[in-house]
């Protein structure tokens, strides 16, 4: 058991990972950019999505994979609905914001805990986040050991949680990385706004 209660929706015990007592186990493989991107099949096929294990660094098949094997970039289009791996999100966040995510809230805002406490964590943050993506801001909390990143591109912040849980910076901790209570930022909330009401009006169009 790692939880203090039961979740009956998710099929696991919950509340732990906040408990000090709960111990972490680090990832066995992290993705190398530099090495590890490059063409696959999945750049010849429409409508595919990124590969979930390039991004946790233990993708088997290279270029036979169905999925694509690069960063997102800002001209990859964005689904409310799935996410960045082509898995479908949920009506809410898991209760300890793990998980998918929701299709009633763009997040593009990653809560990083078990962050070493240092001078130049936001520095060392930076660094290791920032090979996912463009980050728009980073806010440390220096006595808690957590950070919180925020990327430009909700893609990027999907990709970014998948390829750092579980990892570890420039010391030996384990991170947890899971989706921020709230996103703070303001161009998030202004852009899923605009694309919920387009969607909206495609959705009326069509049942004229």
């Amino acid at each position: 058991q790692q939880g203090t209660f039961y979740n009956i929706w998710y099929n696991k015990w919950s509340g732990g990972e906040r408990s000090s007592k709960f111990t972490r186990e680090k990832a066995k493989t992290r993705c190398n950019v530099k090495l590890d991107a490059g063409e696959t099949k999945g750049d010849k096929i429409s409508n595919t999505y990124f590969c979930l294990y390039f991004a946790r660094g233990c993708c088997p098949f290279g270029y036979e994979c169905n999925y694509w094997h690069r960063i997102p970039t800002d001209s990859d289009p964005v689904d409310t609905t799935i996410d960045s791996f082509g898995r479908d999100k949920f009506d809410e966040y898991r209760e300890d914001m793990g998980g998918i995510g929701s299709f009633n809230r763009e997040n593009r805002t990653l809560y990083v805990g078990h962050v070493t406490i240092c001078p130049d964590m936001e520095d060392i943050v930076r660094k290791h986040f920032g090979e996912w993506g463009e980050i728009e801001k980073i806010k440390i909390l220096k006595d808690k050991g957590v950070a919180f990143v925020s990327y430009t591109n909700s893609l990027n912040a999907e990709f970014a949680k998948e390829a750092m849980s579980n990892q570890s910076l420039d010391n030996n901790e384990v991170l947890n990385v899971r989706w921020a209570t709230d996103d703070p930022n303001p161009k998030a909330k202004a852009e899923f706004k605009r694309k919920a009401e387009a969607m909206a009006a495609q959705a009326i169009i069509k049942s004229l």
